[in-house]
């Protein structure tokens, strides 16, 4: 959920509403929940949902969750089954009245007496949430276990939310209600109390009595996931509700009267300010290039602390610091901190007290859902950019996002829409997606094969551009020995499984254009294969990690990438004393309109030495374009698991091609 916030204040938060009628009570269990073995449709399944309930209730600023679930199978109990409960709690928000319990078989309940603690969930490439998590106590197969929460909101805030309707487990039984806040808000068209929704992906259509819509829904298939797919909102059956006025007429004059809105808000924060000129000026100095000019201005920015990507702090916390909100530029450039969007904000007022036309983008994120302008959903514009002329181009900017490099957005921020803000509502522009080449590993092994098959080694991996920014960001407030985990923990899924990895050195973690790279030394054992007096040896040593993307003959959904990229490899093994290459395999080469891949091996008397390129210059992919880029990967996996032939003896070494 995204924050919108409303002048008007809302009710005081209560903790006990009526849920159909009913209070929040445990719900009985019945023989037919008694007697479930198994999913339809899914024999296999370790868990069924027998019952979900979920009351958003904007009248009294509280959201309320019930689950019960059934374990199946030995699976469902096990570490990361069913049992281990994890709640997302977004900021700004709290968690109350949490109640769980176990139910036997033979009817005994097992209540949980616990307390949650706090873990970070990673959602997808670069994307974190904080999440309540517990265990639930004594679970067994068989065993029902169930638990209930209120999440309340902030004062003073009402969030455009949606319903939670698939899950990932078959669903016998949902309940699910919206009660709308019933005060004026403050919209983009002024003060108001209208509000709607919009179904997607569904046929059943909801009530609505009063100012409560319900919807009731039985045996609810699971939701399947695939790799490498778009994000799952997209497809889930899905209820979105939102405030509004009169802008709610038609998509034109909802974004119209939101841009209008925005575009005051901004002005009105970044002003004009000679003082910011002034910073302007000592920070350009002498500089008359008009893209050197803007890079300064831009690395100025980006002096300022980004509270953004700090850990969150108490309201204490930030009394005792003497943190507040910004409300202009004055405040970013005289206190030195802000939030990303007063970062973003600043170089805009930088840029145009440089001369530069310069405007603020409202940029949606494609990281949770693509952006559809016939949804009046503010949430989907979540986040700002700067766009700025350069020459008769424009360039997209991101400074309000740590260490992002000059002239690239983070690769949510990309290929998706932005409104570029000004007094008449704005327009609507695409945010270009980054070349292959701004998001690139490189890695450099030298490596010496022992006879026995054991494989030792240095490696050392480099990460440019969008690679860098997202360890850099997921990894900012950790220590030396976390980053040093994080970096040992992703070099061993390159590699075969029982890697020895350690890393040696590292550097560039704090930068912003430079690269972040690591030294890390390496053992792999029976990385070569005894066959009589030859030793088959993989050339190539690491692993096509979107192989999962292509695991079936056939997709229900489009692959997706979050960005584009390039592998750049270059592995040099030195053979044992006594042997020599008997063949290897010959060079491949495979092109597509976005992609190519290149893996040639050569060798002397003592070392292979493989040069291996892989880049895709694209992102999604459709269901009729499956085959072909299915086909792509697939070649690339065989290509990248043949086998050099070592043997002992007189043969003579050849050339390759």
């Amino acid at each position: 959920m995204r924050l919108l916030r409303f002048a008007t204040l809302m009710a005081c938060l209560v903790s006990n509403v009526l849920l159909f009628g009913q209070k929040e009570d445990w719900q009985p269990i019945t023989a037919a929940d008694q007697q479930i073995k198994e999913a339809p449709g899914n024999p296999g399944a370790s868990a069924i949902m027998l019952y979900y309930s979920q009351f958003i209730d904007d009248k009294n600023g509280s959201q309320f969750t019930y689950r019960r679930i059934k374990v199946l199978t030995e699976k469902g109990r096990e570490p990361g089954g069913v049992a281990d409960v994890e709640i997302v709690v977004g900021a700004g928000f709290s968690i109350g009245g949490l109640k769980a319990r176990t139910i036997h078989p033979d009817g005994s309940i097992v209540e949980f007496t616990g307390k949650p603690f706090e873990k970070t969930i990673i959602k997808g490439k670069g994307i974190k949430v904080l999440a309540k998590t517990f265990t639930m106590p004594d679970v067994t197969v068989g065993s029902i276990i169930e638990y209930k929460y209120h999440i309340y909101t902030p004062e003073g805030v009402v969030y455009e939310s949606n319903w939670e309707i698939q899950h990932d487990l078959y669903t016998v039984k949902e309940d699910l209600a919206f009660k709308s806040y019933e005060g004026d808000l403050e919209t983009d068209s002024g003060l108001g109390s209208g509000f709607s929704w919009v179904t997607m992906n569904m046929d059943k259509k909801p009530t609505m009595r009063g100012n409560t819509v319900e919807l009731h829904m039985d045996n609810v298939p699971a939701f399947t996931a695939e790799g490498y797919m778009p994000p799952e909102e997209e497809y889930k059956p899905n209820v979105r509700f939102f405030y509004g006025g009169r802008e709610l007429s038609s998509a034109d004059k909802f974004w119209q009267e939101y841009g209008k809105r925005r575009n005051s808000e901004t002005e009105h924060f970044i002003g004009a300010h000679r003082e910011i000129a002034a910073a302007a000026e000592a920070a350009i100095g002498s500089e008359t290039d008009p893209e050197k000019k803007l890079r300064k201005l831009y690395a100025r920015a980006q002096e300022i602390k980004n509270l953004s990507y700090e850990r969150e702090r108490s309201a204490e916390e930030e009394k005792k610091e003497k943190l507040k909100p910004a409300e202009s530029v004055m405040d970013v450039l005289q206190r030195g901190y802000g939030s990303r969007t007063d970062v973003n904000r600043f170089f805009v007022a930088l840029a145009r007290a440089s001369g530069f036309e310069a405007s603020v983008g409202k940029v949606s994120n494609r990281s949770e859902r693509f952006f559809q302008k016939t949804i009046f959903d503010r949430r989907q514009l979540d986040s700002e950019i700067a766009i700025v002329k350069v020459g008769t181009e424009d360039a997209f900017l991101d400074p309000g996002t740590k260490f992002c490099p000059y002239g690239f957005v983070r690769w949510m921020r990309t290929s998706t829409s932005a409104l570029k803000l000004d007094k008449k509502g704005g327009t609507f522009v695409t945010v270009p997606t980054a070349y292959h080449d701004k998001s690139q590993i490189s890695r450099s092994v030298n490596a010496e094969l022992e006879e026995d098959g054991t494989l030792k080694g240095d490696l050392t991996a480099e990460f440019k551009g969008g690679e860098a920014l997202e360890r850099r960001l997921d990894e900012y407030l950790a220590d030396e020995e976390g980053r040093k985990k994080y970096l040992e923990d992703e070099v061993r899924t390159w590699l075969p499984n029982g890697a020895n990895v350690k890393i040696s050195n590292m550097s560039g973690w704090d930068a912003t254009d430079t690269p972040l790279t690591a030294k890390i030394t390496f053992e792999l054992a029976s990385y070569g294969s005894l066959a009589g007096k030859r030793l088959l040896v993989p050339p190539y040593m690491f692993q096509v990690k979107q192989k999962d993307a292509f695991a079936h003959s056939e997709r229900k959904y489009p692959v997706y990438f979050p960005y584009t990229f390039d592998e750049i490899d270059l592995v040099s093994i030195k053979f044992p004393a006594g042997y020599s290459m008997e063949g290897t395999a010959p060079k491949q080469e495979l092109r597509l309109p976005y992609a190519a891949y290149q893996n040639v091996s050569q060798f002397n008397s003592s070392k292979l030495v493989t040069q291996r390129n892989l880049l895709v210059n694209g992102i999604f992919f459709d269901q009729k374009n499956y085959n072909e880029i299915k086909d792509f990967f697939t070649k690339v996996q065989a290509a990248d698991e043949q086998q050099a032939v070592l043997r002992t003896g007189g043969v003579n070494a050849q050339k390759s091609n």
